[in-house]
C-alpha cells in the first residue's frame, strides 16, 4: 500500500507549485503509477483514486478555500499570503492549481474511476461499482465547485474537449449518486473485498454518504433555482429535495459513518496533507489561523479550539486578518488534532448532514424542526443547545456549519448561498474584486491546450464566480431570500 500512498501523494508535490515546495515531498517512487489498468487490479486502482482524492481534498484548494473564508490566515508575504489577498491567476504557481486540475482527470482521478467501473460491471460486482460512483460523483462534484463549467463529456473523445455546463454537472452528479445507490443496495458482490481505505467496504455506510452528497448538491443550485436558472424548478423545489436527501443521510452520530480520509501517519507520504504541509515546507509557517473563525470560536469558548488551533504567547487562541495584520496570533506549528500526521480530515459528516436537514427544515417553513437538528450538531461537540428562534436561525445554523466545515471546501459553497459568515473582503487586491473569489482560474496549461477555456480576463470581468452563484456576497449576509 505504501507504493499506491506515495503516487496518490504526487499530486500534493505537484499542486504546492514553486521549486521550494517541490523538494519537501522526494522518493524513489514518487513518480510510479500504479493507476495502469494494464498493470494494476482493481482493488489497486480503488487505493489509487482514494490516495489520489485524498490528495486534492487536503491540498492547495481547501487551503486556498481556508484563506478566502477567513478561517485561516497568512503571513510571510510569500505564496501562502498572497493567495489569501487574492493574488492568484491562470498562470501562478498558486493560483492555477495545474497539479489539482489534472488529480481531477488522471493518477487516481476521474479515468481511473472509469477504469474500475468496467472491471466491475464486466465481473458483475456492484459493490465495487457503487463505491466508485460515490467516489467519482464526488470529485466531479468538488471540481465542478470550484471550477464551474468543465470539461467531462468529451474527455475521453476529444483532445480539446467541450466545457460542461456547471448546472448540467450538478444533474450529472445526482445521477451518479442514485445509481450508486441502487448497486450498493442490491448486494451483489463477485470480487474480493475491496480495499476500501474510508468505510471498510460497507454498503449501507456508502449509501448513507451518498445522500449526504446528493443533499449538498441539490443545496448549491439554490441561488440558481432563485434566478429562475433552473427551469420550472424553484427554491422550495429544491431545499425539499436536499431534505428528503438529508433524512436518509449519515445518522451515525458516534462519527463512524463519516466520510472521511485515512492515513497512518506513517512517514509524509501516508500522513495528512495539512500536516505535511506544516511539518515538511518551508512554507508551512506561513498559514495561520484565521479572525473571523477564532473570534466566534472564542465568544462560545468552544471546545474545538485546542483541536483546531494551537496557543499564542499569551497562552490565548487569537486569528490573523487579511485587512487588519495582527500580532501574537495562533498558528499551527503544535500539531493541534486537525494537523496531526494520521488525523482523518472529514469529507462529509454526521454534523454536516444535520446541518443541512436544519437549513433545510428552516427554508421550508419547519423551523422548530430545524432547530432541533441544529442542536443535534451541537451535542456532538458537546456545546449547549441553541434556543434561537425567528430570523437568527440561520445565522445560527450556518455559523456552526462554518466551524464545522473547517478544512473542507464546501465552506465556499455554502458561503456563496447564504452570504454568511460576515466577511469583509480583502481590500483592495490586483484583480479588483470588490467581493471574495467564487471559483479557480483554469490553468494556463489547459487554457493553452484546449480552445474551448476562456480567456482569464472573461473570468476576471464575470467576477470570478461559477454559474451557480449568481450574485455576490456583500460584506454583510444577505444571501438568498428563503420562501
Amino acid at each position: 500500500m505504501r507504493r499506491n500512498m506515495n503516487v496518490a501523494l504526487v499530486s500534493l508535490g505537484l499542486l504546492l507549485g514553486t521549486t521550494g515546495c517541490n523538494s519537501f515531498l522526494t522518493g524513489d517512487k514518487l513518480s510510479t503509477d500504479p493507476n495502469n489498468p494494464a498493470t494494476a487490479t482493481i482493488q489497486t486502482l480503488l487505493v489509487g483514486i482514494q490516495g489520489g482524492q485524498f490528495a486534492f481534498q487536503e491540498g492547495t484548494v481547501p487551503t486556498m478555500v481556508c484563506m478566502w473564508m477567513q478561517q485561516c490566515g497568512a503571513t510571510n508575504g510569500r505564496y501562502v499570503e498572497q493567495a489569501g489577498r487574492y493574488v492568484f491567476g491562470a498562470g501562478s504557481n498558486i493560483g492555477a492549481n495545474g497539479g489539482d486540475w489534472a488529480t481531477i482527470y488522471t493518477g487516481g482521478g476521474l479515468i481511473d474511476m472509469d477504469t474500475i467501473a468496467k472491471m466491475a460491471i464486466a465481473a458483475g460486482d456492484s459493490l465495487y461499482l457503487g463505491i466508485d460512483l460515490v467516489w467519482k460523483a464526488f470529485t466531479l462534484g468538488s471540481a465542478t465547485d470550484m471550477w464551474g463549467s468543465i470539461p467531462y463529456t468529451e474527455i475521453r473523445t476529444s483532445p480539446t474537449p467541450a466545457l460542461d455546463s456547471q448546472l448540467v454537472l450538478y444533474d450529472t452528479v445526482q445521477a451518479m449518486l442514485s445509481t450508486a445507490i441502487r448497486k450498493l443496495a442490491s448486494g451483489v458482490t463477485t470480487l474480493p473485498t475491496p480495499h476500501d481505505l474510508v468505510l471498510g467496504g460497507d454498503p449501507a455506510k456508502w449509501i448513507a454518504v451518498a445522500h449526504t452528497l446528493k443533499a449538498r448538491y441539490f443545496l448549491h443550485t439554490v441561488e440558481a433555482a432563485a434566478n429562475s436558472k433552473l427551469g420550472s424548478r424553484t427554491v422550495a423545489n429544491v431545499f425539499t429535495d436536499a431534505l428528503a436527501e438529508a433524512t436518509n443521510g449519515i445518522s451515525d452520530a458516534t462519527g463512524a459513518s463519516d466520510f472521511r480520509a485515512f492515513h497512518t501517519g506513517n512517514g509524509y507520504t501516508q500522513s495528512n496533507a495539512w500536516f505535511t504541509f506544516q511539518d515538511n515546507s518551508a512554507f508551512g509557517g506561513d498559514l495561520e489561523s484565521g479572525k473571523a473563525l477564532v473570534d466566534y470560536m472564542n465568544a462560545r469558548s468552544d471546545p474545538r479550539r485546542a483541536d483546531y488551533f494551537c496557543l499564542n504567547s499569551s497562552d490565548a487562541y487569537a486569528g490573523d486578518d487579511f485587512n487588519v495584520p495582527q500580532s501574537d496570533v495562533s498558528a499551527f506549528d503544535c500539531e493541534p488534532t486537525r494537523f496531526s500526521a494520521d488525523f482523518r480530515v472529514p469529507f462529509a459528516t454526521y454534523q454536516e448532514n444535520q446541518l443541512i436537514l436544519a437549513e433545510a427544515n428552516l427554508a421550508l417553513g419547519n423551523a422548530a424542526v430545524a432547530n432541533t437538528h441544529l442542536n443535534a450538531a451541537l451535542a456532538v461537540v458537546p456545546l449547549p443547545a441553541d434556543t434561537v428562534t425567528g430570523p437568527t436561525l440561520l445565522d445560527s445554523i450556518m455559523m456552526e456549519k462554518y466551524v464545522v466545515m473547517f478544512q473542507n471546501i464546501e465552506a465556499l459553497s455554502d458561503y456563496r448561498r447564504t452570504c454568511i459568515p460576515n466577511l469583509v473582503p480583502v481590500a483592495p487586491n490586483v484583480l479588483g474584486l470588490p467581493a471574495v473569489p467564487g471559483e479557480l482560474f483554469y490553468p494556463q496549461t489547459e487554457r493553452n491546450a484546449n480552445s474551448h477555456v476562456p480567456a482569464e480576463s472573461q473570468e476576471v470581468a464575470a467576477g470570478v464566480r461559477t454559474q451557480s452563484d449568481v450574485h455576490p456576497c456583500p460584506p454583510a449576509p444577505g444571501g438568498v431570500a428563503y420562501p
